[in-house]
């Protein structure tokens, strides 16, 4: 507890570090099943893990305080936008990533010993960000075409218009599924090996 007052008083409670052991972090307690985490950054204040699924955010007011706020926000239905980053000034102890996701305005304070690894996680953002658009995109399509296909659908002979509608709900469930996957992990790790790794040469 003196540490965590320490770093509220010096006002270091929210420079993050990136988290070397998840089995450690909160956001462990609310993962899905299926659901690993890939990436996290936390503070004696609060933690951010990123996982194949969606981002969870464990915040608390100070760095001494045992009540945590949990949100989660997932990669399929929470767009990521506006990301900036901030680098580090000459007196500065950290840099900062601030992005959107969905409706959560998110920043992170980031120490400034692990700048460029920082940088590199910028880049993955911004390719996550694509690869949401791109899913989005194409699902999008699919809808645009069935919707096209219902227009001009005729009643074939010998079949009901209920088994034809529980045709296309069901193509479109599918079509769903396959254009818009819950899961991001193989975009996530192909993006760190290709933006994280790189910062560190």
């Amino acid at each position: 507890m003196f540490k965590g007052l320490t770093k509220d008083l010096t006002g270091t409670a929210d420079i993050c570090n990136t988290a070397k052991d998840f089995s450690k972090l909160h956001a462990c307690s609310y993962l899905l099943p299926g659901e690993d985490i890939m990436l996290a950054f936390e503070s004696a204040k609060e933690e951010f893990a990123f996982t194949n699924e969606a981002l969870i955010m464990t915040l608390g007011e100070n760095a001494t305080t045992t009540r945590k706020f949990v949100q989660r926000a997932t990669y399929r239905d929470c767009p990521i936008s506006k990301v900036f980053f901030e680098t580090t000034g000459r007196v500065d102890r950290d840099c900062e990533i601030k992005f959107q996701i969905g409706e959560y305005d998110v920043s992170i304070d980031i120490a400034r010993k692990e700048e460029e690894f920082a940088k590199g996680f910028y880049k993955t953002l911004l390719l996550l960000a694509r690869e949401q658009k791109s899913r989005a995109r194409s699902w999008s399509q699919a809808e645009k075409g069935l919707g096209e296909s219902a227009d001009s659908l005729k009643i074939m002979t010998g079949h009901d218009l209920v088994s034809q509608a529980s045709g296309a709900a069901a193509w479109l469930e599918n079509a769903f599924i396959e254009r818009n996957p819950r899961c991001y992990r193989e975009v996530i790790a192909g993006a760190l090996v290709q933006t994280v790794a790189e910062g560190k040469k």
